[in-house]
């Protein structure tokens, strides 16, 4: 589902998390009440764009959503994730909380292509959520539209039995005109190596499909020792250093840890 377009995060609106890492549902989608126009930012840096699949995907900052909403609000999403990860169309769908207990949910929703998200947004339980949703927030939605890279080709994520003890990493990257390519490069080794990690569940990394040097990374950890452990390899030091002089903006500034709680 689509709400309003993200072009930039305002780390005053967004729940920042103070204390993070460098390396780092669609439950929503348009409506006509909350919709706003996105206007993109020109990319100059076309040259590294690269055909890729044409999966659908959406991150989405739901904002504040009133308290004694929390509880309808929640199991209105988690309903609608639980039908709609069993669409033959749905690749993902998932529900996030920042670990520091800000009721500012984050979703993420990924599907084959757009008709299979169409198709999503004609169901019942869909159409209940949004009513639910439209209830319980506090101001407007905002959404970013991803594209998968050729480079990174997106892996379904492992849905952990234990979803409490589980940390997500969400992280936004404005990257230098001319740079693209090289931190393209960098974060699907990055991929590699991280998949391949001690209680690693997801590590995939996105191209906004509005502006091709801006990057959504989502990773995922069976527990936050997991996560810990990985943020002290190696090859994770060595990325901070390569890619210092990469960014328009810190990326510490647009990043999240948060739990799942699609379940």
């Amino acid at each position: 589902m689509i709400f309003n377009k993200l072009n930039i995060i305002n780390p005053d609106k967004l729940p920042i998390i103070q204390w993070m890492v460098v390396g780092c549902i669609a439950l929503l989608c348009s409506c006509d009440g909350l919709r706003t126009r996105y206007r993109p930012t020109n990319s100059t840096d076309t040259s590294v764009v690269a055909d890729t699949p044409k999966t659908f995907q959406e991150l989405g900052f739901f904002g504040d959503i009133k308290k004694w909403q929390w509880t309808d609000f929640v199991s209105a999403v988690q309903n609608n994730i639980r039908h709609s990860r069993k669409e033959q169309g749905n690749l993902s769908f998932s529900l996030y909380k920042p670990e520091e207990g800000k009721l500012q949910p984050i979703w993420f929703e990924r599907y084959r292509d757009t008709v299979s998200h169409n198709d999503h947004k004609k169901q019942d339980y869909f159409k209940n959520a949004i009513k639910v949703i439209q209830q319980s927030l506090r101001g407007k939605p905002q959404s970013i539209g991803l594209k998968e890279l050729s480079e990174i080709p997106a892996r379904v994520p492992v849905l952990s039995e234990k979803p409490e003890t589980t940390r997500y990493v969400i992280i936004l990257f404005d990257v230098k005109p001319g740079k693209s390519e090289a931190f393209v490069s960098l974060m699907a080794d990055l991929a590699k190596r991280s998949r391949q990690a001690h209680g690693n569940l997801e590590f995939n990394v996105y191209r906004y499909a509005e502006d091709a040097n801006k990057f959504a990374l989502v990773e995922g950890w069976q527990t936050v020792a997991d996560h810990e452990a990985q943020m002290k390899r190696t090859y994770i030091e060595q990325l901070s250093a390569k890619t210092s002089s990469f960014f328009i903006s810190d990326p510490m500034n647009t990043r999240w840890l948060v739990k799942d709680i699609s379940q």
